[in-house]
């Protein structure tokens, strides 16, 4: 299945994610960032976030809110989830359709947590802001585990950005990889029923897949290689 990808921005060093439902921060190199990554994909999200957007889907994405209560829009872009199982379906269906490989959640401070074992790959942007007020919190820490011993994560490459005219603090980005990551398997039959064609779509992601493997593999062996 698609595997899950967190894109977070935290404070440094106070691990601050937003106060009263928005960011404590204007960065548009980060921004654009973020669309850049995000767009064409699905997007999971909680209805606190969905309305800071002003409950407004973001473009070119299709957009899962996960709430208890539907959430009322006319926008084809937008797919509420009730459950988080319902969530990840919603996501797998998308992908699967869009030929994508990941999909996207990105906040708030609860859903974090409650796909936080889904989690492969995390984009952190630490935000050079000093220390800062706020309601919600992002705490993981990717350098060790819950006792000291070595961390389930390993750094991948790490971008510094000054603070400019359009971005309010200096801010850097990091990506981390799951060392293990977590594999979700579901059969093609519970898919089937839910969109036309199911099956051909189904076909040429497990070929986009097998692709991506074997390029994996490759860049592996020449890593042992040299």
């Amino acid at each position: 299945m698609p595997s899950a990808t967190s894109i977070v921005a935290r404070s440094y060093p106070d691990h601050i994610i937003g106060i009263e439902n928005r960011l404590p921060w204007h960065l548009r190199t980060d921004l654009q960032l973020f669309k850049k990554r995000t767009s064409g994909h699905a997007i999971i999200m909680g209805r606190k976030t969905f309305e800071s957007l002003g409950s407004k889907p973001l473009p070119n994405r299709t957009n899962i809110i996960l709430s208890r209560s539907e959430v009322p829009s006319e926008s084809h872009l937008v797919k509420w989830a009730k459950d988080p199982e319902t969530a990840l379906l919603l996501a797998d269906v998308s992908s699967i359709f869009s030929g994508n490989l990941e999909f996207f959640v990105i906040g708030g401070e609860q859903i974090y947590k409650i796909f936080e074992r889904y989690i492969n790959q995390v984009f952190l942007t630490e935000v050079f802001c000093g220390p800062i007020n706020g309601d919600a919190k992002f705490d993981t820490d990717f350098e060790k585990d819950a006792v000291g011993s070595k961390s389930e994560w390993k750094q991948g490459f790490e971008d510094e950005y000054p603070k400019s005219e359009h971005d309010q603090f200096p801010f850097r980005i990091t990506r981390y990889e799951r060392r293990k990551p977590h594999h979700r398997y579901k059969s093609k039959e519970e898919f089937m029923g839910r969109k036309p064609e199911f099956d051909k779509y189904f076909e040429l992601y497990e070929k986009k897949v097998a692709a991506a493997e074997g390029s994996r593999s490759q860049y592996h062996l020449s890593l042992d290689e040299n």
